[in-house]
């Protein structure tokens, strides 16, 4: 067999192909930019409209489960249960359809209600509450006064029964000779709120057996819970034995199930037989708060729940709202001081 000599041996070479080069037109050229753009455009137009629909269809099954009365119910009650225990004769709006509620996509329940005071028979509005609550069950709220007046006739504090305080005052304040005043002042045909003090504890019952005999509705009576004797208890002094510290507040029944709820705006001197049933529902609404809301004050309501259920419930004093003769009378009594006037309205009385 031949041998073919080396120089002669044929190695292909890049040279030996020839090199196709397309010719693009510019019209091609700007037809093929346009195509991709729409495709990119499409695509996350697409992609848009998918997050869009899943979105909305996250946020309807979110109201779809809110919604449901007894999620709602909750809500309303954590507001209604942990204001008007916190505050003296303060009550939330009860009559609401669902428009004042809302959830955001991180599952938080927001409310805006109104908030009045009872005075005489009527629901005076005094501000707005805004409050939320957190899937965590964290609770929050913020109050938002709309009075008539810029110095607006809020409830005077509570005083602590002197045998508490291992004191005795003669003091009598400027703010409650004020109201004194402003009460004898007033014509016959006026309403009002006022605010007065018990010299000692007593019970519910008690408390009512006194006002018997005047023609007052009860809206509110301050617990003492052993706040006094916790260590860094907080609390403000009008006179050298006048102490007014943070409270739980008795309020007139207020019950809920799983339908809804019903409530009763005072307590009347005829009910006192019944007042035992308002005691029970106010403890059973203390456990149910501290165990499933947490908010600024859960902690010493625990304690105050430990103190009431081993020592009873007792109270110190309260929120009477009638005609302004009657009220006047209620100064007379020797079982009550620090009396102060709060909103006074025209006559509706019932």
């Amino acid at each position: 067999m031949s041998k073919i000599p080396h120089d002669e041996e044929r190695l292909f070479q890049e040279d030996d192909f020839e090199q196709q080069r397309p010719e693009w037109g510019h019209k091609q050229f700007k037809r093929m930019v346009w195509k991709t753009r729409w495709k990119f455009f499409l695509n996350a137009g697409g992609a848009l409209f998918l997050v869009f629909l899943v979105y909305h269809i996250y946020v309807s099954a979110l109201h779809i489960y809110f919604d449901q009365s007894e999620v709602r119910n909750n809500f309303l009650r954590s507001i209604i249960s942990v204001v008007e225990m916190h505050g003296d004769g303060l009550r939330v709006e009860k009559r609401i359809s669902a428009q004042p509620f809302e959830v955001t996509p991180f599952l938080t329940q927001k409310a805006n209600l109104k908030i009045y005071r009872h005075v005489g028979s009527w629901e005076v509005i005094t501000g707005e509450i805004q409050a939320t609550l957190s899937i965590t069950g964290k609770f929050t709220y913020s109050i938002t006064n709309t009075g008539a007046y810029l110095n607006g006739n809020n409830p005077g504090p509570f005083y602590l029964p002197y045998s508490l305080v291992d004191g005795k005052s003669g003091h009598k304040d400027s703010e409650e000779n004020s109201s004194l005043k402003r009460l004898a002042e007033i014509d016959d045909g006026h309403v009002a709120e006022m605010s007065l003090s018990l010299k000692n504890l007593a019970s519910p019952d008690q408390l009512m057996k006194l006002l018997s005999d005047y023609d007052v509705a009860v809206t509110a009576m301050p617990i003492y819970s052993g706040e006094f004797t916790q260590p860094g208890a907080s609390y403000s002094l009008a006179g050298m034995f006048d102490y007014n510290i943070p409270h739980l507040t008795l309020k007139p029944l207020y019950e809920f199930n799983e339908n809804g709820a019903r409530w009763f705006n005072y307590f009347v001197p005829e009910e006192a037989g019944q007042m035992q049933e308002q005691i029970d529902a106010m403890m059973t609404e203390l456990k149910w708060m501290t165990n499933h809301i947490e908010y600024n004050e859960a902690a010493q309501d625990k304690q105050r729940l430990a103190y009431l259920e081993k020592n009873g419930v007792q109270v110190y004093g309260a929120v009477v709202t009638g005609p302004v003769r009657e009220l006047e009378k209620l100064t007379k009594l020797a079982e009550f001081h620090h009396f102060q006037l709060s909103r006074v309205e025209v006559w509706n009385w019932d």
